[in-house]
This record gives structure tokens, C-alpha cells and sequence, in this order.
């Protein structure tokens, strides 16, 4: 008895140090932590085999159980080798696919569970199987209602390794909550927001909800940022400024390009939508930050104001400056003198430039010495003039080779309104009146 008892002892000892020695070498190799299954059943058979070194054959069943713990052993050893070799390296490092933790983890366990009913009812013919299958099934129907939330969610975890909606380091959208996929394990998610939190979610939870993935089927992401802008400046004038300040950018691609959209009439401002892709979602927050910082420059370059949110009370009509002048103002207004106005190149090698009209004659053309000289192969050196004639800006063609177009009539002389558009070859010039 003293004999039993000591082995009993010294079995327990071998088979605690060496478990104690595995989790200790798990944590320094890799190794060791993919087969410390395998490590830990190898700890139990060295238990058993110093238990039975102690002179205590007139147990014969321990022989038989030693023979299966070390044909069991070296099976699944064999079986978690060929589960490295295909997951890890033939599916991750040769074609690329990385599947989900739990995938790979079920499949092994499934393939232990088999290998364990095989070896004993090889090594252990006459063990009633049978009878183990019927307390099992018992057993997993009492488990089965007792835990259910837990397979509820193990069984989602499952359909989530399938199905893949979503993969390892997809940045995804979770009741309204931006995070990264980080670790999908039996029961839970693991997800880690922009605030560097780790959030865990159920699986059975997240199966049931809707999520946005947004690196699937491709991680190009639009961004949309809205800005509002003062209605004295034009349309055209506000997308150029902001898709300029777009360009400027890192992180902003080429292609597909940004847009500009006039999205609604505010009640103290006009609204554009700026459309832009980024190539990762992860960087979205630094991106449209910096997007938004030159809007905010290059509006401030060209005057371009974002208004508060007030009202103006106009106690009396204000008169356009677009509007012909009467006789008597007319009268009134010395000679060369007018109301500001501006040029602005719409399109064309000088877009962006806008040139002040007071009332002097200015020249528009291809020569240096002309007041708004353009980058238009197809303009002549001086291509068209504008003046200030009884009230009104008037453009007159310089008998230039191409002509000059308004509005998409040619014309040699015509008073200018607001906002109309001349064409010289591929260059627009835009009148602007001031109406402040």
C-alpha cells in the first residue's frame, strides 16, 4: 500500500513539474505554444510510466492505457505537424490566405476527438462504447440547455470563420462604432477602436447585426465632407478652390478623382459636398483633417468666405451693379471711372487668376504686355478688350484669328452681364460684378 501511494506521489510530481515546465516554455517559443497540447498528453504518459516503473504490475490495465496515451500521443503529433504545414504555410505563406483562428482550432480538435475513439476501440475492443455514447448524449442535452448562450455563440464563431464577413485586421462598423477585427476566438470578438479600446463582443450577437466592413471587397473608401460658403461667390470658383486644396493632400488618390457637389440652398449659406477616395481606412480621421485645413487656407487665399450662422435684415433694396446706368448717373460718373467688376479664369492654362475692372480699358491676350495675359495657344497677342462705355463694361474682339465667344454665340462687341462666360479656344473667363 505504502508502495502504491509513494508511486501515486512521485507520478503526480513528474506530471505537475512537467506541465509547469511546457507553460514556462510556451511563453519564450512559439514552437511550444502550437503544440502544448500535444506537450501536456506527453506530460500525462510520463506521470503514468514513472507510476508504473514503481513495481506495480498487478495493474494491468495501466500497461494498456500507457500503450494508448503513447499511440494517442504520437498521432495527433503527427496530425498537428500536418496542420502547421497546411494552415500556416501552405494556405497563409504560399497562397495568401489567412483564416480565422477558430477555423484551424475546431478542425484540430475534431480530428483529436476521432483519433481518440479510433485508438480505443483498436486497443480496447470489448469497452462499451456504446453505453459512453448514450451517457454523452445525455449529458451534452443537459449541457446543451445549461449553456446554451455559450454555444449559441461558439456555433456563431463558427458561421463567422465560413462565412468570412469579415477577416483579421478589417477595419469594420459595429453599432455605429468604428473598430479593427483583432481576434475572433470560441465565444467572442474582439474588436480595437480608433481610442485604442478593446472591445468584445458575443459572436452570436455580432452575427445578428448588421456590419459594415469596410476593407471588403476592396479598401478604397469615400470620404464626404461638407463646408458651407457665402452665396456672393460663384459655384465654379468654390469647386476649383477645394479641389485644388484636395490635390494638395497626401492620401488623397488620383483616381478615382475628387468631386465637388452643390448639395443644398442653407438658409445662410450655399453647401458643397467634397466626395474624395482614400486608399485606407485606417487613415481616414488624419486625412480629412488635413482636406479640411486647406479648404480652410485656400479659401482664406481667395476670399472665399464661410459664413456664420446669422441673419441680415436689408432695410432698403440694394442695386446691382450689373444693371445699365440712368442718364443721370451717368452724369454723375467721371469719365474712366465704374463699377468693380472682375475677370476670372473659369478654365484654361490660367485657371484661377481673376483680374480687377474699374473702368480703364484693359487688353486680354497671348502678349506679355497685355493686362490678362493667358496661357491659350489659340489666343492672339491681343485678343479682345473690355471698357467701361455710358455705364456699362463693354467686350470688344480685336480682330483676333479665332474669334471670341460669349455665351456660345461669337460676337465682335457686346455688353457684358453677370456671369457671363467667354471663350477664347479653351480658356473661359467668367464676368463677375460685385453686388456687396
Amino acid at each position: 500500500m505504502q508502495k502504491l501511494i509513494l508511486a501515486l506521489v512521485l507520478s503526480v510530481c513528474v506530471t505537475g513539474l512537467l506541465i509547469l515546465l511546457v507553460r514556462l516554455l510556451r511563453r519564450r517559443l512559439r514552437v511550444f505554444s502550437l503544440l502544448s497540447f500535444q506537450l501536456y498528453v506527453g506530460a500525462l504518459a510520463a506521470g503514468l510510466k514513472v507510476f508504473s516503473l514503481f513495481g506495480v504490475e498487478e495493474i494491468k490495465l495501466l500497461d494498456e492505457i500507457l500503450s494508448w496515451v503513447l499511440i494517442f500521443l504520437g498521432i495527433i503529433v503527427v496530425l498537428r505537424v500536418l496542420g502547421l504545414l497546411y494552415f500556416d504555410i501552405h494556405l497563409q505563406s504560399s497562397k495568401g490566405l489567412r483564416l480565422p483562428p477558430l477555423l484551424p482550432q475546431v478542425a484540430m480538435w475534431v480530428a483529436y476527438l476521432v483519433t481518440a475513439l479510433i485508438t480505443v476501440k483498436t486497443l480496447f475492443p470489448t469497452a462499451p462504447l456504446t453505453g459512453i455514447f448514450t451517457a454523452s448524449a445525455i449529458t451534452s442535452l443537459v449541457l446543451g440547455l445549461a449553456l446554451q448562450p455559450i454555444l449559441g455563440n461558439f456555433f456563431a464563431g463558427v458561421v463567422i470563420s465560413l462565412e468570412r464577413p469579415f477577416r483579421i485586421n478589417d477595419w469594420i462598423n459595429y453599432a455605429g462604432t468604428e473598430a479593427r477585427v483583432v481576434d475572433i476566438t470560441w465565444r467572442t470578438t474582439h474588436l480595437r477602436t480608433r481610442d485604442n479600446d478593446n472591445l468584445v463582443v458575443p459572436n452570436s450577437k455580432i452575427a445578428d447585426s448588421d456590419v459594415i466592413n469596410y476593407y471588403y471587397p476592396h479598401p478604397l473608401h469615400m470620404e464626404r465632407i461638407n463646408v458651407g460658403v457665402h452665396y456672393r461667390t460663384p459655384p465654379y470658383r468654390v469647386k476649383q478652390a477645394i479641389l485644388y486644396a484636395c490635390s494638395r493632400v497626401d492620401g488623397v488618390l488620383e483616381k478615382p478623382s475628387a468631386e465637388v457637389f452643390v448639395l443644398e440652398f442653407g438658409d445662410h449659406a450655399v453647401i458643397y459636398e467634397t466626395r474624395i477616395w482614400v486608399e485606407d481606412f485606417a487613415h481616414k480621421p488624419r486625412i480629412s483633417s488635413q482636406v479640411r485645413g486647406e479648404i480652410w487656407e485656400e479659401f482664406r487665399r481667395q476670399g472665399i468666405t464661410i459664413p456664420f450662422p446669422i441673419r441680415t435684415l436689408e432695410i432698403e433694396p440694394r442695386v446691382n451693379a450689373v444693371q445699365v446706368l440712368s442718364p443721370q448717373d451717368r452724369a454723375e460718373t467721371k469719365e474712366g471711372e465704374g463699377p468693380r467688376a472682375h475677370l476670372y479664369v473659369a478654365r484654361g492654362g490660367s485657371q484661377g487668376r481673376a483680374l480687377v475692372l474699374g473702368g480703364e480699358r484693359i487688353r486680354i491676350g497671348r502678349g506679355e504686355d497685355c493686362d490678362l495675359a493667358l496661357a491659350e495657344p489659340n489666343a492672339s497677342k491681343e485678343h479682345c478688350a473690355v471698357s467701361f462705355e455710358d455705364g456699362s463694361y463693354v467686350l470688344t474682339d480685336l480682330k483676333s484669328r479665332y474669334g471670341t465667344t460669349i455665351n456660345g454665340e461669337r460676337t465682335d462687341r457686346k455688353v457684358l452681364a453677370d456671369l457671363d462666360r467667354i471663350e477664347i479656344g479653351e480658356t473661359v473667363l467668367v464676368f463677375e460684378t460685385d453686388v456687396d
